[in-house]
């Protein structure tokens, strides 16, 4: 289903609530967490993902089935060209990207990714080549969403491993330590 927003043409695709269920299974339970990242985890985030981080406030969605982890969600909001678009990167216990979700899109549709380069960034651990012409194909036409997405992904896996830390076993597979 696909809403306008506003005049300008920006379209939402998804809402957080249906993303996060289509990411976990409706029957999941979605526990959100906020944590607030010291100066020196931001650095190395930044660090290892190449790239700025907007806050050091990271918003964290943990989906399990009982007691098993089925992942953690992050939203990325981030410019394209002139105008914003959201992500949900679910990343899966084992720490890769799990899933990449366009909620909402400013841009023109014809930067828009397609879900089949959405899908070559599945299974993707964090890496300096996770960006389009090395360890991801071109997107023709669009490559500044291209850049901005897998930016967003590198980002995300990066403050991951960091929020991981700060929760410890909140994101252990089972639960525990």
């Amino acid at each position: 289903m696909t809403a306008t927003a506003g005049a300008c043409g920006a379209k939402t695709y998804l809402s957080r609530e249906r993303a996060l269920a289509q990411a976990f299974g409706a029957d999941a339970q979605v526990e959100t967490r906020t944590v607030f990242l010291a100066a020196d985890a931001v650095k190395r985030a930044e660090a290892a993902a190449s790239a700025k981080l907007a806050s050091p406030r990271v918003t964290a969605y943990i989906g399990r089935r009982g007691e098993r982890l089925l992942g953690t969600a992050y939203l990325d909001t981030h410019p394209v060209r002139s105008m914003s678009e959201t992500v949900l990167i679910v990343v899966s216990p084992a720490g890769r990207a799990a899933a990449v979700e366009v909620l909402a899109f400013n841009e023109p549709e014809d930067y828009l990714p397609p879900r089949r380069w959405l899908d070559t960034l599945e299974d993707r651990a964090l890496a300096r080549d996770l960006k389009p012409g090395d360890a991801v194909p071109h997107l023709g036409g669009a490559t500044l969403t291209a850049r901005a997405v897998t930016a967003a992904v590198r980002r995300t896996l990066a403050v991951h491993a960091e929020v991981a830390a700060a929760l410890g076993s909140a994101l252990s597979p089972v639960g525990e330590p």
